[in-house]
């Protein structure tokens, strides 16, 4: 694929940044310098993205990417992304002051719907956790054992006393 290049290797050496390392690869990809930067910069942006975005904001606000000059971000549902899209000029404002020029022009929110973020340190899903698109269901508790212990206290005229009193003699009828 590549030509080998061999190279002497100095004893003395120091150890070299990946960013420099990034950077070659890049090039002899046939990759822009500028855009390999880019990507670089972006990839910091995701490996910090809580630390940009708050830890508050980091969880609501899922980073998904980015198209041209839009960051596209993801919300686990309708309000949520209403609320993101409402702070949209907050968001970029603290990616773009990360970035530390105006790198994104502007903000797209839409659903994750089970796709999984960009920032690294977010919090990977349980393995006995199959969230799909939803979030978890509840335990549904055991239903409630009613033996009419409450009417005492009720006004037997009220109809919360009545369909109480209605509620535990069926309950009785059935675990007799």
């Amino acid at each position: 694929m590549f030509p080998k290049v061999f190279r002497k290797k100095n004893k003395n050496a120091e150890p070299v940044a990946v960013g420099e390392v990034l950077a070659s690869v890049m090039a002899k990809l046939g990759v822009d310098p500028g855009q390999a930067q880019a990507r670089n910069r972006l990839s910091h942006l995701w490996q910090n993205w809580n630390m940009v975005m708050g830890p508050e904001l980091a969880e609501l606000a899922r980073p998904l990417g980015h198209h041209k000059d839009l960051l596209l971000i993801g919300a686990e549902d309708a309000m949520l992304a209403q609320e993101l899209h409402l702070m949209s000029a907050e968001l970029l404002e603290r990616v773009n002051a990360f970035m530390e020029e105006p790198f994104f022009g502007g903000v797209k929110v839409s659903l994750l719907m089970g796709k999984p973020g960009l920032d690294v340190t977010a919090r990977e899903p349980l393995a006995d956790e199959d969230m799909g698109w939803r979030a978890p269901r509840a335990a549904v508790p055991d239903p409630i054992q009613a033996r009419g212990v409450f009417l005492e206290d009720m006004d037997p005229n009220s109809p919360v006393a009545r369909a109480y009193s209605r509620f535990a003699e069926r309950r009785a009828q059935r675990e007799a």
